[in-house]
């Protein structure tokens, strides 16, 4: 029985790997952090999972876990996979090398940084190990999506003092966040462009300007929110022209995920539905060349 290394343990990945053991491969899931990938940034209930109103991120991960224990599909959390050499051998970090026919890459997303004077004084830590922070500077979040209005909304729900800004006059996320941050009375500056942050003693300073005039924030934090893009190895993907991978990048390698959808249909269930197809594919691949 054939085996199938499925790269990315998010829901798209868990997918795959299900739809591929009920189909007759033996799936090996590898996962660079802990199953659920995005997921764990999630933190307020998910509202369109149907089937399961308002469900938690936490509790979706979970029976994620256990679906695959049902299915006995081996994990290894931990193991990220750097390369595919000769489109056979799996490359982990750790040094070890597999073999497998096929692969099904699901590389999942990552913030898209902003390329400004003073980059690295923007916090690559979460909306959780924020709130364990001690300050009493407002904290900058910049965005207008879902995430960076959940962020803000995660923040001032915790009494923290949330600056929201944003390059655009309106937004993307969704309407029950946006009416949400004006019940909280989140400050937003809009037309707004982050143009470089400094550090002082005590403090960050978020250097903006808005309609050709210059904002001065004094903060704790500096949050980019500002959309998403693959979060690809390029050993086993070539980095795309766009933000759309291919579904077939290699001979050997299926693409899945957030990372193949257009922008705007990025969703859990069509990260679902996208895990589903790649398997289906590689066993008719794997059929076709037997």
């Amino acid at each position: 029985m054939a085996q199938v290394a499925v790269i990315g343990g998010g829901p798209g990945g868990v997918s795959c790997a299900i739809w591929l053991k009920r189909l007759g491969l033996e799936p090996v899931l590898y996962e660079r952090g802990h199953i659920g990938g995005q997921l764990h940034d999630i933190s307020l209930p998910i509202p369109d999972l149907p089937g399961e109103p308002l469900i938690t991120a936490r509790e979706l991960i979970e029976r994620l876990k256990r679906h695959l224990k049902t299915w006995e599909i081996p994990v290894f959390e931990g193991q990220e996979a750097i390369a595919y050499r000769d489109d056979q051998i799996l490359v982990l970090k750790s040094g070890q090398e597999v073999y497998y026919p096929h692969i099904a890459y699901a590389p999942g997303l990552r913030i898209r940084e902003l390329d400004i004077p003073g980059r690295e004084w923007i916090t690559q830590q979460s909306t959780s190990e924020i709130l364990n922070m001690n300050t009493d500077l407002p904290i900058l979040i910049v965005g207008g999506g879902d995430r960076a209005f959940e962020a803000a909304i995660r923040l001032a729900q915790a009494k923290r003092s949330v600056i929201l800004i944003h390059r655009r006059d309106h937004f993307r996320a969704r309407p029950d966040f946006q009416a949400k941050v004006q019940q909280l009375h989140i400050p937003i500056y809009v037309h707004t462009y982050l143009q470089s942050i400094e550090s002082v003693p005590g403090a960050l300073i978020a250097h903006a300007e808005q309609n050709g005039h210059e904002l001065s924030f004094p903060v704790s934090v500096v949050m980019v929110r500002i959309g998403m893009e693959p979060d690809i190895q390029p050993g086993l993907c070539p980095l795309p022209i766009s933000d759309v991978v291919p579904l077939w990048p290699r001979a050997h390698v299926r693409c899945l995920g957030d990372a193949v959808s257009p922008v705007p249909f990025r969703s859990i269930v069509s990260a679902y539905a996208s895990g589903m197809m790649a398997a289906k594919e590689l066993v008719m691949n794997l059929r076709h060349h037997a």
